[in-house]
């Protein structure tokens, strides 16, 4: 029997058909998982278990709770710690069977094997959005071995409000350990990575460390309103060649270098860097050094890198309060140390230099600089006929702590 239909009737079919497809895929695109059983929703018992279900999610969210898992990322997700019953503290700690998972490349272009607790891997067609947990690496007890707390590769994102911690290995008495509390890289994606309102202590080599992967910006990466705490044998913050830098209105307690910048472009504005030997370490011509407060060095506020010409980058309106060594008896240090380089005019100027042995060191012949002083020993000592600056051995140390050598 031949049937015939209504073109009336066959138009509302094929509606009803579209819209059932259209809310299904809606659904795939905003599916929200639940890691812990804290609220209602589709649960699962691990992250990775929710990053790896189909439909893919966009959000992960993880109830308060201890995790033990490597946790991989290779799609756009926003993975994000709840509060629940008065506890608020979503913590990923290593698994007893944790293993070298990822490579990171240094400065040199070196491929280095790395355990990474999170490991942001090569995300296209979206970011990857890190919020409100902490990556807690205590248990670490492989030796010889790069770790990471937070690792991006190639991948744009947002981590905001989320604490890394006790990447050292120093708990179990590993040794030859280089821990870095988050590790961003960049790529032929040029990819852009932002960090915020974070608190990054307990590392052993780097808090954050971001490179590019070729000498050209291949990253973006602002790194703003965080607290680093670390001891005087590393480094808090490094911007390496490769990044476009925006650091910004962070707190660093602690380190041989506060800030150490090596990139070619960017700005380092209104940070606070407390008790570091250096404050900022300058080691390329390019980046603005502007209205920062440095409190508390031992022997530089700012120093700038040797055989440098500066053109491009701009020191000023820096306020360097105390620079001395520990036990001593009086100031011994210098506010800003010029390495015998060569400063355009103007780039170096309105800066506040008080309680140091000398305000400049090693400043080129004819410098001044409309600066105020105030305690200061002497203000200015400049290079006499070419002679090499007295830092030598500090830039042979900015030198090795920017090749990410195991240490």
């Amino acid at each position: 029997m031949s049937r015939t239909y209504s073109t009336a009737k066959l138009s509302l079919a094929i509606w009803f058909s579209a819209l059932a497809f259209g809310a299904q895929q809606m659904s795939a695109a905003n599916a929200t998982y639940v890691v812990g059983t804290c609220k209602g929703g589709t649960h699962f018992s691990t992250i990775q278990s929710a990053l790896d279900a189909s439909p893919a999610p966009n959000t992960v969210e993880v109830c308060p709770g201890q995790y033990a898992e490597q946790v991989t990322i290779t799609k756009p997700v926003t993975l994000e710690g709840i509060a629940a019953s008065n506890g608020d503290l979503a913590q990923i700690i290593l698994p007893n069977n944790f293993a070298i998972n990822a490579t990171l490349r240094d400065v040199d272009g070196d491929l280095l094997p790395a355990v990474a607790q999170v490991y942001v891997n090569n995300v296209s067609g979206g970011a990857v959005n890190l919020k409100n947990l902490e990556v807690n690496g205590e248990g670490f007890g492989m030796n010889s071995t790069y770790f990471v707390g937070i690792f991006y590769e190639a991948s744009s994102g947002t981590i905001d409000q989320v604490i890394t911690s006790f990447q050292t290995g120093a708990d179990t008495g590993a040794t030859v350990v280089s821990g870095f509390g988050m590790f961003i890289q960049g790529g032929s994606s040029k990819p852009s990575v932002t960090v915020e309102n974070s608190s990054i202590h307990d590392f052993n080599v780097g808090g954050i460390y971001a490179v590019g992967v070729t000498t050209a910006p291949d990253l973006k990466v602002t790194i703003e309103n965080n607290n680093f705490s670390t001891p005087h044998s590393n480094t808090a913050l490094t911007v390496e060649q490769g990044t476009d830098p925006t650091v910004s209105g962070n707190i660093v307690n602690g380190g041989f270098f506060g800030i150490n910048v090596d990139a070619s472009t960017g700005s380092i504005t209104g940070n606070t860097v407390l008790g570091s030997s250096v404050g900022i370490a300058l080691t390329a011509d390019g980046a603005s050094v502007k209205s920062n407060k440095i409190f508390n060095t031992i022997d530089d506020g700012i120093y700038v890198g040797s055989e440098l010409s500066l053109k491009t980058s701009v020191i000023e309106d820096n306020t360097i309060m105390t620079v001395i060594q520990p036990g001593s008896l009086d100031v011994t240090g210098t506010g800003i140390e010029l390495s015998c380089d060569k400063v355009a005019s103007g780039h170096v100027k309105s800066n506040t230099l008080m309680d140091s042995l000398y305000g400049y060191a090693d400043a080129p012949a004819g410098f001044t600089g409309s600066n105020t002083y105030a305690g200061v020993v002497t203000p200015v000592t400049t290079c006499a006929n070419n002679a090499p600056s007295e830092k030598a051995s500090l830039a042979a140390r900015v030198k090795s702590l920017g090749q990410l050598r195991v240490q």
